[in-house]
């Protein structure tokens, strides 16, 4: 992430500074790197009184406007698609009531800072563990 983006979040109360865990999440997730900035930014910024608009906000991020409006817009969307896919494949019955509790246990681990065994717990998971 780009040291303004940390500094400012740092500000915000949030400090990331080389956050490994935060890296590995995001090359797994669906969101870019750019995306994920923009909505810790955007998250950030509740913690500051509203008091940045979305040219302050683009500003921190070194990005036009639009650019900003842009990427936090594909962000807000593929975190819609991500939730759709949960609820699909529990509506199909894939991912089953013991899958899902595995994954809030790891998101709840790493939640509470117990980094070593969330992520234990993360890379143990194979497909069996959350269909069966």
């Amino acid at each position: 992430m780009k040291k303004k983006v940390l500094d400012f979040l740092k500000n915000s109360g949030l400090n990331l500074d080389c956050d490994e865990v935060l890296t590995l999440l995001i090359k797994g997730s669906s969101l870019t790197e750019a995306q994920a900035e923009t909505l810790l930014v955007e998250y950030a910024s509740q913690f500051n009184d509203g008091k940045h608009d979305t040219v302050s906000k683009a500003s921190i991020r070194g990005v036009s406007k639009g650019a900003y409006a842009r990427t936090k817009a594909q962000a807000i969307n593929n975190i819609r698609q991500s939730i759709y896919t949960i609820m699909l494949l529990r509506y199909l019955g894939v991912l089953t009531d013991e899958g899902l509790a595995r994954l809030m246990e790891v998101a709840e681990k790493l939640g509470k800072g117990e980094i070593k065994e969330g992520l234990e717990l993360l890379h143990s998971m194979t497909w069996r563990d959350i269909t069966t």
